[in-house]
């Protein structure tokens, strides 16, 4: 039997980023700024992401943005901050 997923991370400064589920070694510090994760989420894409109802069946979290910091030329977004979930919720 097969798995396929990745894992979600947040560190302490809210910067995300995932993991993919067979990568060596997971890295446990935030590409952006070096901190340590704080906060992981495995998301399990073995049979799908969502089912025929378009509901989602993964264990994907979907964060709630923070704040987000813009290039005054171009309006790109060049790094978001997320808020980090309490255990427990959903």
């Amino acid at each position: 039997m097969s798995y396929e997923g990745y894992v979600q991370l947040l560190c302490k400064n809210g910067h995300y980023w995932t993991v993919d589920c067979y990568a060596e070694v997971e890295p446990e510090t935030c590409p952006n700024c070096r901190c340590p994760a704080i906060w992981r989420n495995g998301v399990n894409i073995t049979n799908g992401s969502f089912d025929e109802n378009n509901k989602r069946i993964d264990n994907y979290k979907k964060l709630k943005v923070k704040k987000r910091r813009v290039c005054n030329h171009c309006k790109s977004i060049l790094e978001t901050i997320y808020y980090i979930p309490k255990r427990g919720k959903k």
